[in-house]
């Protein structure tokens, strides 16, 4: 790619999006293999990083959603149109596996009766809440009790809930914004003061007595997304170089295990990945236009490192049950991509036309 580069193509087949996001979800379940196997911490957190490998990679996907996300809401012709593509892309998926991890995986492996398990209003609140994603429940009645990793059934899913929390802050950031005649101008800088807002907000705690202000997960990460968001308004004035990107990110590494990592990192992670998701390498370029399995592959990991550690962590290696884990959460997220996800995204505009037409004939009857 050339020194500097400024188009951005955000055709599906002109971005590494898809890519980023398969070896994302992939480094999650490598990632959790340490705790989930062995009980340890992965080698990137236990050299003294504030996080580990699948919390960068989390941190890398609000960057990407903030930048796909917020562009999502700029070219939407509706709050409706905008809510139903998080809804369809989003629920589907995780309300199958739900249904999966509480009907099929939990009975298998509860260590109470069947009649007890299905009774047990615990499991069908585990289904609805993991379904809307907003509340989350790990945990089912006598399930993975005595594993490495004990009773979470799906730890993964906690970075869903705040995902969504920044889907409807950042949309109503956008369409409020868009309530003015000049809002592209408007809304840009309003998003550059919400990311530097949040990377001060997150960051203090790190250089100041421990005042009860630790931040939540909602500044930590939410910074990232507004990162992402900043740089979509700015993208054709942001140079775009990789080996810079890179050469940025790696001086930022070497401070692992000071107070410098966090605040570098911060600076630098959102820089990269803008610089990776639009690069012409050849290799990268040659992985476009694929199924994007990624979101199986994040929600089904966790419960599949969970059930291959109920069932050989005493007979298999690490290494081994990891490879295990990805082979068989590869099928099942394709699966759901091709039976699940693709059909619920294919019928989006048909439920959003259901929905209008609805209002339409609602509407004369409410005003009477």
């Amino acid at each position: 790619m050339p020194l500097f580069a400024l188009k951005c193509d955000w055709s599906q087949a002109g971005n590494n999006f898809d890519f980023l996001r398969f070896v994302l979800a992939s480094l999650v379940i490598v990632s959790h293999g340490y705790p989930l196997f062995a009980g340890a911490m992965d080698p990137w957190q236990a050299a003294g990083a504030g996080a580990n490998i699948g919390q960068i990679c989390v941190m890398v996907f609000f960057v990407i959603s903030g930048l796909l996300v917020t562009r999502s809401a700029m070219r939407s012709r509706s709050v409706l149109s905008y809510a139903l593509a998080r809804v369809v892309r989003l629920v589907p998926g995780a309300f199958v596996c739900a249904l999966w991890m509480a009907l099929v995986l939990g009975a298998a492996f509860t260590t109470i009766g069947l009649a007890d398990y299905f009774l047990n209003g615990r499991v069908w609140s585990f289904i609805g809440h993991n379904t809307l994603l907003m509340s989350i429940r790990y945990d089912l009645p006598g399930v993975f009790e005595t594993n490495v990793y004990p009773r979470a059934v799906n730890g993964s899913l906690w970075s869903l809930k705040v995902e969504i929390r920044m889907y409807i802050a950042f949309g109503l950031i956008v369409f409020l914004a868009r309530l003015r005649p000049d809002w592209p101008r408007f809304v840009r800088y309003i998003l550059v003061a919400v990311a530097i807002f949040a990377f001060f907000r997150a960051q203090l705690p790190a250089w100041m007595p421990d005042l009860g202000l630790r931040p939540k997960n909602d500044w930590i990460f939410g910074y990232y997304f507004a990162a992402g968001a900043a740089m979509l308004c700015w993208e054709s004035r942001i140079p775009r170089n990789l080996a810079l990107a890179l050469t940025l990110f790696g001086l930022a590494q070497i401070t692992v295990g000071t107070v410098l990592w966090d605040p570098l990192t911060r600076l630098t992670l959102p820089y990269l990945i803008f610089c990776a998701a639009f690069s012409d390498i050849r290799g990268l370029k040659a992985t476009r236009g694929r199924d994007d399995i990624s979101y199986g592959i994040y929600i089904y990991g966790f419960p599949v490192q969970q059930a291959l550690s109920a069932l050989f962590r005493d007979d298999l290696g690490m290494a081994t049950l990891t490879l295990l884990a990805l082979a068989i959460t590869y099928l099942l997220a394709y699966l759901s991509r091709v039976l699940i996800e693709k059909p619920s995204l294919a019928h989006k505009k048909t439920v959003e036309e259901a929905i209008r037409s609805a209002y339409r004939r609602l509407r004369p009857s409410a005003a009477a």
